[in-house]
């Protein structure tokens, strides 16, 4: 069984726990449609950091528990800060979307930065990093700058924010915003590059927010 079908068999068995359906638990969440957690529950998709912690609120269970992170239902996490810091998994921005997986296989990082008290976001259910691979973010952030990212954490406008989008297949990181009709923008501040504009949840996935932003010279 891998990982998708797991987390499946977890939001199923948590759903039928409380004795509803996935219509019902889809009109509690509100965001998300039946069609899409049905998708989760086949494992034929998984869902992302957020998204898993909306579903978790109305199951009674933790995101952790559900992404397969943990055993506890309480969301105890596999994770452990030691001394108040913690290893965090360095990723490739194509591999965002795959990030609660890296980050449940601890024993496997290829590289890693440490974050510590200072950094709010330390016991984030999902936290990570990403290098910085354009420069859409110029003259804020540069390409080579590393960014921590909390998966936890729900978007506010002037968040800097990481997306995937599915119709590009392109990892991206940008300023979220609001605007009269769409959900969300996502903005660059490097006049060259363009907006992205969501009108609705499959047109871009937020992945979580940018907790930390590092800059190394040489």
């Amino acid at each position: 069984m891998d990982i998708k079908e797991k987390i499946g068999n977890r939001i199923t068995q948590s759903r039928k726990a409380l004795g509803i359906t996935i219509k019902e638990l889809s009109a509690r969440v509100g965001l998300l449609s039946a069609g899409r957690i049905s998708n989760w529950e086949q494992g034929t998709r998984s869902p992302g950091p957020m998204e898993a912690k909306m579903l978790a609120e109305e199951l009674n269970v933790s995101a952790s528990y559900l992404l397969c992170l943990t055993d506890n239902l309480q969301g105890e996490l596999t994770q452990q800060t030691l001394n108040g810091m913690r290893h965090i998994p360095v990723l490739a921005m194509r591999d965002a979307p795959k990030s609660k997986e890296i980050v449940a296989d601890s024993e496997n990082y290829k590289q890693t930065v440490m974050v510590d008290s200072f950094n709010r976001a330390l016991n984030s259910e999902c936290l990570f990093a990403v290098v910085i691979e354009d420069g859409s973010m110029q003259p804020e952030f540069n390409q080579g700058d590393v960014a921590v990212i909390d998966s936890e954490r729900l978007p506010k406008p002037g968040d800097y924010v990481l997306a995937y989008l599915p119709q590009k297949k392109h990892t991206v990181l940008r300023k979220y915003g609001e605007a009269d009709g769409f959900m969300f923008q996502l903005l660059a501040t490097n006049e060259l590059w363009a907006t992205v504009s969501a009108k609705n949840n499959e047109d871009v996935i937020v992945q979580g927010v940018v907790a930390e932003i590092r800059k190394y010279i040489g």
